[in-house]
């Protein structure tokens, strides 16, 4: 049990929640499943990803064990239920994991690039973990970085797979693959990194509001270890002024953008907005004035959390709203 609060379960089943959403209700929508990324690359993607975040807990609680200490020792993990060679080799083990996984993908795809990205976050999440996450914004701006990553991985492998399943009808057909005849599928290749790419906007801005109340949740520990947070640079209550003024920037982008695309949205979008996102929003805000004590922001947290899964879950009304009408070349 130890093992699995450790690893933030929870977390990592949005996570994949996520990925898979983006896949089976978005791109399958844009281009259809014939034509979206195959199940072993998108099941090694996913394996990978949740390897990863999974390790960045683990590192992130082995160099927090101080902070937790403060904050609530009698719930900390790393040097209490978990020894810090145990959670420093199964922090080893989830790398080389995710690594291994993603080596295998390159190889299916003839591709590094998923490799070099997660290595690279591998080593974000490390040093964040180590001094980063001590640094003004800069820590909050990594992980926010980090997250954002997902759903471009995703457009980014389903990109690929369009192109690889593009090629191969045109050759089934008897179409001479040229430069021209592949260009026809760049538009929807690009209209499915744009779409993509608001969902990873959104979790970008979210998990930066997440990670300043985590900063507010965890402020005690924090100041103690000489952590340069916004809460502690400019105080709980500019932090807070920080935290309404993010959450309305991101709604009036969401509402600009539904009133510019209401006919294509249509009705169920702007009920499913203002029901979710903007109710939740709303309501975060005024727990985080009210805020006062850990128990006030955990609370927060958990609606951050909410508003996040509840932008992904965005994507079961997209996928009703645009039925696949791509047309695959004849």
């Amino acid at each position: 049990m130890a093992y699995l609060k450790l690893l933030r379960l929870h977390i990592l089943l949005i996570i994949a929640f996520a990925q898979l959403v983006l896949h089976y209700f978005v791109t399958a929508h844009i281009v259809g499943m014939d034509y979206a990324m195959p199940t072993l690359e998108l099941s090694l993607i996913v394996v990978s990803t949740v390897l990863i975040a999974a390790g960045g807990f683990v590192i992130n609680d082995y160099y927090d064990m101080r902070i937790d200490e403060i904050n609530h020792p009698l719930t900390r993990l790393v040097g209490n239920d978990i020894s810090k060679s145990a959670a420093m080799n199964l922090y080893i083990a989830l790398c080389v994991a995710a690594v291994a996984s993603s080596a295998v993908l390159g190889f299916i795809t003839q591709s590094i690039d998923f490799c070099f990205i997660l290595v690279t976050v591998v080593g974000l999440l490390w040093f964040y973990s180590s001094s980063y996450k001590r640094t003004l914004i800069v820590g909050n701006l990594i992980i926010s970085l980090s997250t954002a990553m997902i759903p471009f991985i995703m457009a980014l492998f389903e990109g690929r797979a369009i192109m690889r399943w593009w090629m191969e009808k045109l050759s089934s057909n008897g179409i001479l693959v040229t430069d021209e005849n592949l260009s026809e599928a760049t538009p929807t290749i690009n209209y499915n990194y744009e779409i993509i790419g608001y969902f990873a906007l959104f979790v970008f801005a979210w998990v930066f509001i997440h990670e300043i109340i985590r900063n507010l949740y965890e402020e005690n520990g924090e100041r103690e270890m000489e952590c340069h947070t916004i809460p502690i640079v400019f105080g709980q209550q500019n932090a807070k002024y920080t935290i309404y003024m993010l959450a309305m920037v991101i709604n009036t982008v969401c509402i600009v953008s539904i009133i510019n695309n209401l006919e294509e949205l249509q009705l169920i979008t702007v009920s499913y907005y203002v029901c979710s996102i903007l109710a939740f929003s709303i309501g975060l805000c005024v727990l985080v004035k009210n805020a006062q004590h850990q128990k006030d922001y955990k609370s927060c947290l958990m609606l951050a959390k909410l508003i996040l899964v509840s932008g992904i879950a965005y994507g079961f009304i997209y996928a009703y709203l645009h039925p696949n009408n791509w047309v695959a070349p004849m």
